[in-house]
Formats: structure tokens, C-alpha cells, sequence
């Protein structure tokens, strides 16, 4: 990921850098929790084991982005 400023798109902060973790199977989008839990989704981290995705984040406000790949 760049290390280019970006805008926190709730409170206008510069956001900073870093990354989200989690284990397997991954962190995973999903417009609502069901009975499946984990299963489907769009999967948004990589990796074996421990799971990442780059993110920003607004120390301000605590809001964070995982940008699109």
C-alpha cells in the first residue's frame, strides 16, 4: 500500500496506515450476519494461518478502510 494521505471520509482526518489481522479462514465481508457464520462473503484478507489486508485508519474518529485491491 502507498503511504499517500488519505481523508477520513467521516470526520476529513488524515488516516494512517497499517493493517487489519485475523486467522484462518480470513476476515470476510458480508452484508449480514447468519446462522453460517464465517461461510461466504467476500474474503478480504491473504495468507496462510494469520490472515492480513492492508488498511487505513482515522485516529481521530476510528473509522478504518481496507482499499480495494
Amino acid at each position: 500500500m502507498t503511504d499517500a494521505a488519505l481523508s477520513c471520509p467521516i470526520c476529513s482526518n488524515v488516516m494512517e496506515s497499517g493493517v487489519v489481522v485475523g486467522r484462518s479462514p480470513g476476515v470476510k465481508f458480508k452484508k449480514r450476519m447468519g446462522v453460517l457464520g464465517d461461510f461466504g462473503g467476500v474474503r478480504l484478507t491473504r495468507g496462510f494461518g494469520y490472515q492480513s489486508v492492508d488498511a487505513m485508519r482515522c485516529e481521530a474518529c476510528g473509522t478504518v478502510v481496507i482499499p480495494g485491491s
